[in-house]
């Protein structure tokens, strides 16, 4: 398809079995239950997320969609979580049925509503806040855990290698310096590295970057000008430029020419340094990636993405048709221009909480509206 400077550009992420999407001005997200349902929330964008001004400038818009993508993925594996929790407390009630004639009321959200009832804007009840509650809980620890982890493996761990090694010498800017500055790099990119091999061996993540390569076939053969099917999504690659695993990659680049500029100093000013430096290397960053996708037929940017591509091989694995089919679902739920394809069935629409909501017609958008791009 025709590539300009006003298009968006669709991206999302993987969930927990299954996959957001993030349109003009909403985002999905959709997810597969382990009885074959398919199950998708659609909420819409607000605040700056729909408006220009001076954070879609660039060396600011990287930071703000960086920070924005951070909380739709957050957002997005609460929901998740919630839905497959929703799931494993309905087996569990029917693993224990209560005993004959001591059958008590009907519990809020184990069935169907009534004819009529307004869901969409019912007061969310106990039990559908408890599952978004404990969702909620498990996701700050989780997001503590990682921050702590992140400085630790790369930001600490990379630039105390080389002291632990070479001791704790100092360099000026020049070729010394720059040679630590690459070695640090390389290690960092070695912790990525062995990072991802390590929790690959999870079966759980191993699925969730199926639902990765997922999400990259069905944007590419949207990006392609195909119809977006699964017999057509099927044929493209696993691999996006546009992705988080490849902007990783960019950043360790960026780290490196950045760090140069101030020598290597000693390790507790590096330290300080590393971080302090982060927003303007995120901005450099992904001036570059959007670049590079919005010209990605261009030797140049194929010659930049392709380092990038080689480090999605570890983050993505090859979809089956239904994780292929969940991606489409989602896309299908932004995008105007992208009508579900005739042999999925529609999908049941649910709010955070995991209650169903009367079906509407979202609202109409333009695909070039407004200036924003997805990430994969």
């Amino acid at each position: 398809m025709p590539e300009h400077e006003d298009q968006h550009y669709y991206g999302g992420q993987a969930v927990i079995e299954g996959v957001m999407m993030r349109g003009v001005d909403r985002y999905s997200v959709a997810v597969r239950r382990d009885d074959g349902e398919m199950v998708t929330l659609q909420e819409p964008l607000r605040g700056l997320a729909v408006k220009k001004g001076w954070h879609k400038w660039p060396l600011i818009r990287g930071n703000y969609m960086l920070v924005e993508s951070l909380s739709l993925g957050w957002q997005a594996l609460q929901f998740s979580a919630n839905v497959l929790t929703v799931e494993e407390n309905e087996k569990a009630r029917a693993a224990s049925p209560e005993p004959a004639g001591e059958e008590g009321p009907e519990q809020p959200g184990a069935g169907a509503a009534p004819a009529g009832e307004d869901t969409e804007n019912k007061t969310p009840t106990k039990e559908h806040e408890e599952p978004a509650l404990l969702g909620r809980v498990w996701m700050v620890l989780t997001t503590l855990l990682s921050v702590a982890l992140g400085v630790g493996l790369f930001v600490v761990l990379p630039t105390a290698v080389p002291t632990w090694i070479w001791g704790g010498q100092t360099a000026g800017i020049g070729a010394h310096s720059l040679l630590l500055n690459v070695i640090e790099g390389g290690i960092r990119l070695l912790v990525i590295v062995l990072y991802i091999l390590l929790i690959s061996l999870m079966k759980y993540v191993r699925r969730v970057f199926q639902y990765h390569g997922a999400e990259h076939t069905t944007i590419n053969c949207y990006e392609a000008g195909e119809p977006v099917t699964v017999d057509n999504c099927v044929r493209f690659s696993p691999l996006h430029p546009r992705c988080g695993t490849t902007f990783l990659l960019v950043v360790i680049v960026v780290k490196i020419i950045a760090g140069w500029f101030f020598g290597w100093p000693a390790p507790w000013v590096r330290i300080v340094l590393r971080l302090a430096l982060l927003p303007l290397v995120a901005a450099v960053a992904y001036e570059i990636l959007r670049w590079a996708g919005r010209h990605r037929d261009s030797w140049f940017a194929r010659m930049l993405a392709g380092p990038g591509l080689l480090l999605q091989m570890l983050t993505t694995r090859p979809p089956d048709r239904e994780q292929i089919a969940t991606a489409i679902y989602a896309l299908a739920a932004v995008a105007p221009e992208v009508p579900l394809p005739a042999d999925l069935p529609p999908s049941r629409r649910v709010n955070q909480f995991v209650q169903p909501v009367a079906e509407q017609e979202p609202a109409p958008a333009t695909a070039g509206g407004v200036e924003t791009d997805g990430h994969s």
